[in-house]
């Protein structure tokens, strides 16, 4: 692929996560999550960021992959691994980059007596965000023999239900048992109100819920600091996020993908129209995430209220 093909995947990605969003389920990248976990830098062991998870998954379901382990050639490479005899990239991933560029004022007149001089205004230098894309191939276009396959992939846990009450449980935060019809983080009290798991039409539509309001969790000031002003531009945002972390723990933990609160998609649509708003989601929701898992590891508990 080109190096100019940023702008065309980012274009892509948007659109994709938008048709998702309006069949109500992020099913389609989620699934394959379930399996093998998230698309992982063999070499660094680290796993992609969530526009370029989104990519190569879709690479991954494209050429009829089964393992999300990649790298660039380079790094397999440094692993001791070559490709395949007639082996080409097919698919990239994509890294951000501040680029500076010059900005020239026009020359400014100074007046001394009657003489007019042109003088040279002050070079300065503007920023502009832009992503370059490096090819990366995929463990079934490398040299690997099967029974080493276990140094790069490791299959999930599918055992969703046990695994992530554990997971939740081991989160400290404040959890009350409100209502019958509607969850939520209420901020000044820095509490998740929670309906019975019984009112809710499955076990995986609760915990999905539950996720969701974790998310908004990570986002209070004396956590992540996101912005939870009133504005409907920022709150369907913040909801976009915590629906993304949802459905990145349901790849994790074996659900469906289905969207929770359906009630934002028409505003979740107007907001992507903006290109940029699928990666600083998409970055806040991995954020999020991280934030979640490095709680649970503490391991201290859920404070419930009446």
């Amino acid at each position: 692929m080109k190096d100019n093909d940023a702008k065309t995947i980012l274009k892509k990605i948007r659109n994709d996560v938008m048709a998702a969003l309006k069949s109500g389920s992020l099913g389609q990248w989620v699934k394959p999550w379930q399996s093998f976990g998230f698309p992982t830098n063999v070499k660094t062991k680290q796993t992609y960021g969530l526009v370029n998870t989104f990519w190569l998954t879709d690479s991954l379901m494209r050429y009829g992959y089964t393992y999300p382990a990649w790298a660039t050639e380079k790094q397999w490479n440094s692993l001791g691994y070559c490709l395949k005899v007639g082996e080409v990239a097919k698919t990239v991933v994509l890294y951000p980059c501040h680029v500076k560029f010059p900005v020239y004022s026009q020359k400014k007149q100074s007046v001394d007596g009657s003489e007019q001089e042109q003088e040279e205004a002050p070079l300065y230098y503007k920023s502009c965000l832009v992503h370059k894309s490096f090819p990366v191939f995929n463990i079934a276009q490398i040299n690997i023999p099967e029974d080493e396959y276990d140094l790069f992939v490791t299959k999930t846990t599918q055992d969703s239900a046990a695994g992530i009450d554990q997971f939740v449980q081991s989160i400290e935060h404040n959890k009350e048992e409100y209502g019958v019809d509607q969850a939520s983080y209420v901020i000044p009290l820095d509490t998740i109100r929670m309906p019975k798991k019984e009112y809710f039409r499955s076990e995986t539509d609760y915990w999905s819920t539950y996720l969701h309001e974790l998310g908004h969790w990570t986002g209070a000031r004396h956590r992540l600091r996101r912005d939870f002003s009133k504005g409907m531009g920022s709150y369907a945002f913040e909801e976009l996020v915590a629906e993304f972390c949802s459905a990145i723990f349901a790849g994790e933990f074996g659900f469906s993908g289905e969207l929770q609160h359906r009630e934002y998609i028409g505003s979740w649509l107007r907001i992507l129209e903006n290109p940029r708003a699928i990666i600083k989601a998409g970055y806040l929701a991995m954020e999020a995430v991280e934030y979640l898992k490095k709680e649970a590891k503490r391991g201290v508990g859920v404070t419930a209220t009446k």
